[in-house]
């Protein structure tokens, strides 16, 4: 029980000694991009025989950008693979466009498209979605990046205390316009961003010296350029929409069918600076004589924990629930942990284990160990 207190007592001592919370960052302009790849590959031979041959790769993109007049999301997920001589693949976009109807308020049109193909098919299977929404999200890993420094700073004892709330957000509006800092210097915009946020640091009035000094600087580099770490996106807000979905085209030719009704809700938020937590769920049904009577419902949590600098606990559970016009509901679940230990140069090592149960079907474990390139 006495642990049980000291820890709880640590955690909140932690909580309330920090100055800045990931909902103080709001700009007018929040954006990101990732582009990251996985493999694997699992060969085995008996003998002279070849048992397995099994090559396997996914490439994930994420285009996120919000401002006060507009958004847009563009999210490609591309999946390939090679068992002998058999090659497999799918493709699914998923692009949202958002006009907000006033800068000072929430509310929104949207349009978004999503397309699949998959290899076993000769068509491109799509559909259009219209209609309108409230809510925003917003890209807080700028003053992720900044508390990162910032606990680097502390643990060396270049600064005295936590900086103050304003001026960790002025350090992240600054770490936020790099690609600024780039266009007017050139090549040398690294001495000017550096000194620029140390600038905000002295203001504060807590550094131990006169100047962050060479292992201030180098914590900078290690976290704003991915040297030996790595701060995952973080995302917080919410939102939800409804309009009219249009399938355009189906996969095997087959008559896309009559206008649905599509909802869809999402929430982000960071529980801690080491926790992300996003949350999606939407339902569609056909506007026929099969409203409500068919259906899909999907939902989706992702949970990512920084257990340190170098290591990522990254888990996700997906839930499908089809119900056709005359049959009863098919069932899907989809649950995955990975942990991504961080090697140098964008690279992770990944090893994950996963559950799928789809229907009445038998129940699916997986193993995986592999690599990961973050392109950026």
């Amino acid at each position: 029980m006495k642990k049980l207190i000291l820890i709880l007592y640590i955690v909140s001592f932690q909580l309330c000694a920090q100055n800045v919370n990931v909902s103080d960052y709001n700009v007018p302009i929040s954006q990101a991009k990732t582009l990251r790849f996985d493999g694997s590959w699992n060969w085995s031979q008996t003998g002279d025989s070849v048992k397995f041959n099994i090559a396997n790769g996914t490439i994930t993109f994420r285009n996120f950008y919000s401002s006060l007049p507009m958004a847009w999301f563009i999210n490609i997920d591309a999946s390939g693979g090679k068992n002998f001589n058999k090659y497999t693949h799918d493709i699914i976009l998923d692009a949202s466009f958002r006009k907000y109807i006033w800068d000072e308020r929430d509310w929104f049109a949207l349009a978004r498209i999503n397309a699949e193909h998959a290899n076993f098919y000769k068509q491109i299977a799509s559909d259009l979605t219209v209609g309108f929404g409230f809510g925003r999200y917003i890209n807080a890993t700028a003053l992720a990046k900044a508390v990162r420094i910032e606990s680097h700073l502390l643990r060396d004892e270049v600064i005295k205390d936590y900086l103050p709330k304003d001026v960790m957000i002025t350090i992240a509006n600054i770490i936020e316009r790099e690609s600024e800092y780039k266009d007017i210097y050139g090549d040398t915009y690294e001495t000017f961003w550096f000194d620029d946020i140390e600038e905000e640091i002295a203001k504060s009035g807590l550094l131990e010296g006169d100047h962050v000094g060479s292992i201030g600087i180098l914590r900078m580099r290690q976290v704003l350029f991915a040297i030996n770490e790595r701060v995952n996106q973080r995302y917080y807000g919410w939102d939800l929409s409804t309009g009219i979905l249009f399938p355009l085209t189906t996969l095997d030719k087959s008559p896309a069918g009559n206008p649905n009704l599509n909802l869809l809700g999402r929430f982000s938020f960071p529980i801690s600076w080491q926790t992300q937590i996003n949350t999606i769920a939407e339902a569609f049904t056909p506007l026929d004589t099969a409203f409500f009577k068919k259906y899909t419902v999907r939902a989706g949590l992702d949970f990512i924990y920084e257990l340190s600098n170098r290591i990522n606990l990254v888990s996700g559970y997906r839930l499908g629930v089809t119900k056709p016009t005359s049959q009863n509901e098919i069932i899907h679940h989809n649950l995955n942990a990975s942990f991504w230990y961080y090697i140098e140069n964008n690279v992770y090592l990944t090893v994950s284990a996963g559950f799928i149960k789809q229907g009445n079907d038998p129940r699916v474990l997986t193993t995986r160990v592999g690599l990961q390139y973050n392109l950026f």
